[in-house]
């Protein structure tokens, strides 16, 4: 290089933006509820940095209706105003002040974006308290780029009341297409849910889902509304904390707090590099800025289970300063092994595969994030750090963990996939079921009640943890109630109740003794009171069960809506003319339906029929007497049945139910193959081990197998073929109660110890060839099907 060049080099080169630059920035495709929130952002900046003010923080958005001619968006907050300074520096284009740690505003192109895409003119308005004028600023875009200028006029409007502060920001000249989409029908309703779950935390106060503890689920309690209307923040229905299943002799609990806390280091305040205080750096070694903290550096939040499983709704939520910058993220899920950087799906792998129910909500607040908040930057230390402490550095599950040298899991995340990986119906895994199958469904539409905010009777778990009470109740005792029938019931009838007659001995009912004394009248007893129709039902509700798969909304067009509750009772049920029926409906207030069947009646016990049914006909018969067009009662029936998918019999859900039963068959085998696992396998038909190592193979390639065999591990293997096959092989290990209930020890004759035998592996085998021949069943083989599932339940020995 020569020495003119030298000197070249050292002029200067204009780079002030043109004023077109602010224009251009509109057209970042941000979503109108994203550019809201970069305002909402600075609001509940200045909320979170004054904690101590007793007024209630609020903050007002105003959209456009589809009747306004001149449509403008608005953001109004009660916050404490802006300097002078302030105001210049908030509006300046690519400034910012806001402080890279502790603020939701990271970016100070943030607001010059939001305005920007949704219109041309934005005024801001600012005042502190004791103020005595309001700071007025106009930004046009168009005029500035006229004026290729950068200057925006200030002006100053006097205050009626000196005590007023607060912020208010006008965006006009809405863009088109923003202005349209904004006067769409229902446009604000999405928008209030966007924002409702992204500030889900910053708008729930304290204590916001029944059941869990303060510490983690609390949050500050900031008010927003959009045109008048509150945003109510996106719940986590999740299950109580006090809530647990048990693994390996170990109560792990449905919500699991997570704070841990790291070494502290110097931040920068301007490009938010972290660096250790051992190096005693005076500048930043990013950006040499002399602006650094000592700050804490802190992972905190929870890890829970959600009340229902769902295709899309479930994952980790990860916040940064209070606002949700990933929501349902699932990275946390799989595992990276590090020799070959392959990718290790580890939840959900459980019935049904493509469902989940863990969720959380974890602060990162000292971890990088993208400008535009929607993800932060996973390929900084930080993220990779937290990743480690919240999910353990090797697999979760243990049999991987422990084939590939890692200890066993014991991070946040890792008890509580040991805990809930698993979707079993019943109290063993809390998932809700109907005695057979999990009621998914339900479950489901009761969190669809939960997220509404009009049912509060489904805040709290009580009506899911019935259900799981409720099933294993029914599948112990082959699916009827077994809570014990009222003294005066049909359980427990009387002589006196049967034939009119007084027992011998008794006392007397009137009339002349032989050859005795004329009996000495008595005063006639009190007559009994008549019981009214609400004590009547009272008395039926008293030891009922309730039939939680047939609780919920049942909506026809035509014939309006109805929250249906069914009850099935152990006691008679009368009509209005005491005759006995198998099932009564009962209209309440409002729309409420409660329908009740007595499970003991003959039709169901000596019939086969199902109560179920006849619930499902008393809800077709109330809506019927509404049908207008003289339709016929069984189309209603139809259409009401078809509101209850849990009561389908496809082979998909027979499917669910097959892997559900042999998933509790193989937990209970595996302890007692263990010690003769190597005769066991070696007594297995050829055709049976080949099958479980070709699913072993498809399941997880890196297996050991000839460890898995020798440890027993290969029951996780079996189909259902197998499984008989082993129980051929040693049914005094696995029938009397150990894995099936069946009776074997007990007997002498060979022959009735070989039909205990053929009797209890004979369903395992329709099981095995029904999942072994998918597709085109008929009726009558699904219902089969159905038939041989509930017998292998019964004969099961549970519960797990």
């Amino acid at each position: 290089m020569t020495a003119n060049a030298e000197e070249t080099s050292l002029e200067e080169v204009d780079l002030t933006p043109t004023p077109q630059l602010l224009e251009a920035l509109g057209d970042i495709p941000y979503k109108p509820w994203q550019c809201l929130a970069e305002l909402i952002d600075n609001s509940f900046d200045d909320f979170l940095s004054d904690p101590d003010r007793g007024e209630q923080r609020e903050v007002w958005i105003t959209l456009p209706k589809p009747t306004d001619d001149d449509p403008i968006v608005g953001l109004l907050d009660n916050g404490r105003g802006m300097s002078l300074e302030a105001l210049q520096s908030a509006v300046k284009a690519g400034y910012s002040g806001k402080r890279r740690y502790g603020s939701l505003g990271l970016f100070g192109m943030g607001f010059n974006i939001a305005t920007a895409r949704l219109g041309n003119r934005t005024e801001v308005r600012t005042t502190r308290a004791g103020d005595a004028d309001w700071l007025i600023v106009e930004i046009d875009l168009r005029r500035l780029a006229r004026n290729d200028s950068f200057r925006a006029p200030l002006r100053r409007e006097p205050k009626q009341d000196v005590s007023d502060h607060g912020t208010e920001v006008i965006v006009r000249h809405l863009r088109t297409e923003i202005a349209d989409d904004l006067k769409k029908a229902n446009r604000h309703t999405s928008v209030r849910a966007d924002l409702g779950r992204v500030y889900s935390y910053l708008l729930r106060g304290e204590n916001p889902v029944p059941g869990v503890p303060d510490g983690p689920m609390a949050g500050r309690g900031f008010r927003l509304k959009v045109n008048g209307k509150t945003v109510s923040p996106r719940l986590p229905c999740v299950w109580s904390a006090s809530r647990t299943v048990t693994r390996q002799g170990r109560e792990i609990a449905a919500v699991r707090p997570v704070d841990i806390r790291l070494a502290s280091a110097l931040a920068c305040m301007k490009c938010g590099h972290w660096q250790s205080p051992d190096l005693a750096l005076d500048q930043c070694a990013q950006c040499d800025s002399d602006d650094m903290q000592l700050r804490e550096r802190r992972i905190h939040g929870w890890f829970g289970v959600q009340r229902y499983l769902d295709e899309t709704d479930y994952g980790i939520d990860f916040l940064r300063n209070g606002r949700k910058i990933r929501i349902g993220d699932r990275s946390l899920f799989s595992w990276e092994n590090p020799d070959d950087g392959s990718q290790v799906s580890e939840y959900p792998v459980d019935i049904p595969a493509t469902q989940g129910r863990i969720v959380g909500e974890i602060h990162l607040d000292h971890v990088p994030v993208g400008y535009q908040k929607t993800d932060f930057n996973r390929e900084s230390r930080d993220w990779r750090q937290a990743v480690i402490a919240l999910r353990g550095e090797g697999p979760m599950r243990p049999k991987k963990a422990v084939a590939l040298g890692y200890p066993l899991n014991a991070s946040p995340l890792g008890e509580i996939f040991k805990g809930y990986q698993e979707n079993r119906p019943g109290a063993g895994c809390l998932i809700p079921g109907n005695g057979s199958v999990a009621v998914h469904d339900a479950a489901r539409e009761w969190g669809v009640k939960f997220h509404s905010g009009r049912h509060p009777e489904f805040l709290s778990d009580e009506i899911w943890y019935q259900a799981v009470l409720a099933h294993d109740e029914a599948r112990d005792s082959g699916g009827t109630p077994t809570r014990p029938t009222g003294p005066d019931g049909a359980g427990n009838p009387t002589l006196t109740g049967r034939t009119g007659l007084t027992p011998l001995g008794g006392a007397s009912t009137g009339g002349t003794s032989l050859g005795g004394e004329s009996p000495v009248p008595q005063p006639a007893p009190p007559s009994a009171p008549v019981e009214t129709e609400e004590q009547r039902f009272e008395r039926y509700r008293a030891d009922a069960r309730q039939v939680f798969d047939l609780t919920g909304e049942v909506t026809l067009p035509r014939l309006g809506r109805r929250a249906v509750t069914v009850f099935d009772t152990p006691t008679p049920l009368l009509d209005d003319h005491e005759r006995q029926v198998p099932s009564l409906a009962r209209m309440g207030k409002g729309v409420k339906l409660e329908v009740f069947v007595h499970g003991e009646h003959p039709v169901f016990r000596e019939y086969g029929r199902d109560p179920r049914d006849y619930a499902l006909m008393e809800i077709a018969q109330t809506l019927h007497a509404f049908e207008p067009d003289g339709q016929k009662v069984t189309a209603v029936a139809a259409e009401v049945t078809r509101q209850f998918p849990d009561q389908r019999v496809t082979e998909s859900a027979l499917r669910d139910r097959a892997d559900s039963l042999l998933g509790r068959v193989r937990e209970l085998m595996t302890p007692i193959v263990g010690p003769m696992a190597g005769d066991l396998w070696d007594a297995l038909p050829e055709r049976i081990r080949l099958r479980a190592e070709q699913d072993a193979g498809r399941a997880d390639a890196s297996l050991d197998w000839p460890t898995v065999v020798k440890d027993g591990a290969f029951v996780a293997h079996l189909d259902a073929t197998g499984i008989a096959a082993v129980v051929r092989t040693r049914p005094a290990d696995f029938l009397d109660g150990t894995v099936f209930t069946t009776s074997w020890s007990g007997w002498s004759d060979s022959a009735v110890k070989e039909r205990q035998v053929t009797q209890t592996v004979r369903p395992l085998e329709v099981v095995g060839e029904f999942l072994a021949d998918p597709g085109g069943k008929t009726r009558l083989e699904l219902s089969l099907a159905r038939i041989t599932f509930d017998m292998l339940e019964r004969s099961v020995a549970g519960p797990v």
